[in-house]
């Protein structure tokens, strides 16, 4: 059966970080998955002597991180990082050569006019990666939680930033990934496959714009969790002994990372990229195609950890696998 696209436009307006907030809140029952799996140990010392005490290790998905996907500048879907991308983007200009002025201020909704004649579906894409606002997460029966390895609203990456790497994908072209069809796909190569994840660049070649949205904003959270040489990227904070935050991302595996729409659509559930939609009669991107060509997600990583009960971390057990 084949499969239908719709391709009208949705006209949704930008997001505020409230509504980022309300959104991401509003999946906690169906994203957040919390579990003990263990437990932890530690000295406790005092006057009276040392003890051993012994604390629940629990695990859940966290949101750790919003990553936004625009066609340019000036269409960013958060209106509050709008605002102060577009200040300092505009003080930098003046310092900048010319052809980077037109990088900057250029559409990535549509491929350069050399480009147009060789395919119909080359897309450009601006993106970045900011701390989740998101600090504090309360839901029924849950009384441990963890910290996050990201600070709200903390730029970990901004494409603007990273202009050789991100406009040119020849500056990883020699990696393995690169090199090896089907080695880094989202979807399951060769049958369907949205695109791949190297190399990590704002150009991909797909005809559902959504779909190409979330190949790029899989790319960007592969710089910022996986690095890479030649990135302009804030690193993450490490854990700690009593916290173990996903030190990996990957495509196509929930383990690592699952994904919530918050623009142009706002989902309740997440999930990963890639799903093989060739047997339906919808495209998954169907519905989700927004008219300025923005997009947004919160990206929800499996953390696990435990509350301190001594002054010396012994160490821990897992006694139930996650996720």
């Amino acid at each position: 059966m084949g499969v239908l696209t719709l391709v009208t436009p949705l006209s949704a307006k930008d997001v505020d970080t409230a509504e980022v907030i309300t959104t991401t809140t509003g999946a906690m029952a169906k994203c957040c998955k919390w579990k003990v799996v263990g437990n932890c140990y530690w000295l406790k010392c005092g006057l009276e002597g040392c003890s051993v005490k012994v604390s629940l290790k629990v695990a859940h998905y966290r949101p750790d991180s919003v990553v936004s996907v625009y066609s340019n500048m000036s269409n960013h879907p958060w209106k509050e990082v709008k605002v102060l991308l577009k200040q300092a983007v505009e003080t930098a200009l003046p310092n900048l050569d010319e052809s980077v002025r037109h990088w900057i201020k250029g559409n990535g909704t549509e491929p350069a006019p050399e480009l147009q004649s060789s395919t119909r579906n080359l897309r450009y894409f601006e993106s970045d990666l900011l701390g989740h606002p998101l600090t504090d997460l309360v839901f029924p029966g849950a009384n441990y939680i963890c910290d996050s390895v990201t600070r709200p609203l903390v730029p970990y990456y901004l494409s603007l930033l990273d202009l050789l790497a991100w406009r040119n994908p020849i500056t990883e072209n020699l990696n393995r990934a690169s090199l090896v069809p089907g080695l880094r796909e989202v979807g399951n190569w060769p049958v369907n496959t949205w695109g791949s994840v190297y190399p990590r660049s704002g150009w991909v070649q797909q005809s559902s714009p959504p779909k190409a949205a979330a190949v790029i904003a899989q790319r960007t959270a592969d710089i910022v969790i996986n690095g890479g040489q030649l990135r302009v990227r804030k690193q993450l904070r490490g854990g700690r002994v009593n916290l173990w935050p996903p030190y990996r991302i990957r495509e196509n595996n929930a383990s690592t990372a699952k994904w919530q729409m918050l623009h142009p659509v706002k989902q309740k559930d997440c999930t990963v990229f890639g799903k093989n939609d060739l047997a339906g009669i919808a495209d998954w991107g169907g519905g989700k195609v927004d008219s300025k060509n923005t997009y947004m997600w919160s990206l929800w990583r499996p953390y696990k950890c435990c509350p301190r009960r001594g002054q010396v971390f012994l160490g821990s057990d897992d006694i139930h696998g996650y996720p």
